[in-house]
């Protein structure tokens, strides 16, 4: 196991928190609802696999859910390739000993659900595999509370305007409540408002309770991401904003950019690609996406189109609605530039390519005449050296391929805005597609 600070991660990440055992423990599953869920976690697991160069998922998620186990344990690849890189307490060395820990709680139910073999299993693999972000808890606890009174107070926050237009206030008393304990949890959030009696006050604090916890815990690990407030909670908050779809990482992948690329191009994109791929296939992808610089590129165009907005949040983390609509538009336009450019850019690209692939098929077939190439009609095609010409022969084929590999060399090295990065990972995700289909 390499432990890092969170500056060390450069790439493009997000936090996930879809694992947190909390959103699934207070509703009564059948076996089926288990299945879907199962289905949109792997789901959501493949695209953020396929568009981000990290997913940040809290230790003590991946160790208490069975579904993070029954999701992410087959395949320690995702931890090996630095894909998934839990976010781990700092006075922690490793896995085992935060699992050992919570073992010794003095809370029993906490230390069931760290008890199993499955459990022990889990953090023998992220201990072996996996490179693990450390965070500090006091100050992550500082943050939640801050942020939650200071939000409670600002009438042009998220939370003030649900409240707001709900027609619902933050008893005094609560406040107070809130304010003068020492290290607050989203526990005695849910406490306090279970107390004051209203079922939709309860529904309001304790969901927005969960974004700032879940906030925090990004916040910590430097990966709120774009979209924190859809990225690492998409249960009901869309809905208490007032917004029926939230712009999450699936939104901005298929309704925006992926309809981009199509409009551009006029050509098919398969929406159901997510279920046909396996996880196996996004990891192998992933390099793809890494190494051609869609991963940057893809995000770079996200990021920039957020810091030209005027947001009203001081953090500039939690768009509110119309800040989200105004986002969504502007990103709209901006992948619809972005495609635009990389068309013609493309087409360059593919006859290059294929330029490219007909002089490996011709340098297996050079034979040099007398040691020297006067032209295309004094090359003989064959595939026999000359006799006693090996050296020279070798000689040329040597600068042939030193040749390709600069071109290669000069092609990696030029800008994002000169290489059509977005539509040519596009086409590998479709052939991808094409070859699951075919294969069964």
């Amino acid at each position: 196991m390499e432990k890092v600070a969170p500056d060390s991660l450069t790439a493009s990440r997000v936090y996930f928190t879809a694992f947190d055992r909390v959103t699934y423990s207070q509703v009564a599953w059948t076996s089926e609802d288990v299945s879907q869920i199962k289905r949109n976690l792997e789901r959501q697991l493949k695209l953020l696999t396929l568009t981000k160069g990290h997913i940040v998922i809290a230790a003590s998620h991946l160790l208490e859910s069975e579904l993070a186990r029954e999701v992410i344990g087959p395949y320690p690849e995702l931890f090996a390739k630095r894909i998934v890189v839990p976010a781990l307490r700092s006075e922690f060395p490793n896995c085992a000993a935060f699992l050992q820990a919570k073992l010794s709680s003095s809370s029993p139910g906490e230390a069931r659900l760290y008890s199993g073999d499955e459990q022990n299993a889990m953090a023998q693999l992220m201990d072996e595999n996996a490179l693990v972000v450390e965070w500090n808890v006091g100050a992550t606890s500082k943050w939640f509370k801050d942020r939650l009174l200071a939000d409670i107070q600002r009438e042009d926050s998220l939370l003030g305007l649900i409240l707001k237009r709900k027609g619902l206030v933050v008893p005094r008393e609560m406040y107070a409540r809130l304010e003068e304990v020492p290290l607050l949890s989203r526990g005695f959030v849910y406490q306090l408002a279970k107390d004051v009696g209203e079922l939709e006050f309860r529904e309001v604090m304790c969901t927005y309770a969960d974004f700032l916890y879940y906030l925090s815990g990004a916040r910590a690990v430097q990966s709120e991401g774009i979209l924190p407030q859809e990225n690492i909670i998409d249960f009901r908050l869309g809905e208490l904003a007032g917004r029926a779809t939230p712009l999450s990482e699936n939104e901005v992948f298929f309704k925006i950019f992926i309809d981009v690329v199509k409009a551009a191009t006029s050509t098919y994109f398969p929406m159901d690609f997510l279920d046909a791929l396996s996880i196996s296939d996004a990891i192998k992808l992933h390099s793809v996406a890494i190494d051609e610089h869609f991963v940057q590129k893809y995000n770079l165009i996200q990021s920039k189109t957020k810091q030209a907005l005027e947001i009203s949040d001081p953090e500039r983390l939690v768009l509110i609605m119309e800040e989200l609509d105004e986002f969504e538009n502007n990103l709209h336009r901006e992948f619809t530039v972005a495609i635009n450019r990389e068309i013609p850019i493309r087409l360059r690209e593919l006859r290059a390519q294929g330029a490219k692939d007909f002089l490996h098929a011709m340098a297996s077939l050079l034979v040099v005449v007398y040691g020297t190439i006067f032209g295309v009609k004094d090359v003989i095609v064959s595939g026999l050296r000359l006799a006693d010409q090996d050296a020279v022969a070798s000689s040329i084929e040597e600068r042939i391929q030193g040749g390709l590999a600069a071109f290669q060399r000069m092609t990696d090295r030029r800008a994002l805005d000169q290489r059509a990065v977005l539509l040519s990972f596009t086409e590998r995700l479709k052939e991808r597609y094409m070859k699951r289909l075919t294969s069964h």
